[in-house]
């Protein structure tokens, strides 16, 4: 059973990421012939590398695959692993 406190954690994380207020600063595009995916990690603020969330969009909306609530370096982390697999599948992914 989840605690109130826990829920409150992440209904608060979850309306910081739906918000405007999350920033986007690792961002890559991968190619492959003519489709585009993208990879960024999402930042809650600024200013702070946590909480994140690293995102994939294949061009039809963004769906989240992992999130971080105090863990530094963890979202980046997944998002350069998940990098190279899509280079391993024979993407040509940039960091922009």
């Amino acid at each position: 059973m989840i605690s109130i406190e826990k829920t409150a954690v992440i209904a608060a994380v979850t309306t910081l990421f739906a918000s405007n207020a999350a920033f986007a600063n690792e961002t890559y595009i991968c190619k492959h012939d003519t489709q585009v995916r993208q990879i960024q990690v999402v930042y809650a603020s600024d200013s702070a590398k946590v909480p994140c969330e690293v995102t994939y969009d294949k061009g039809q909306g963004a769906t989240s695959l992992w999130q971080a609530q105090n863990q530094e370096g963890y979202c980046e982390e997944q998002a350069a692993a998940f990098v190279e697999k899509q280079r391993g599948w024979g993407w040509d992914c940039t960091q922009q």
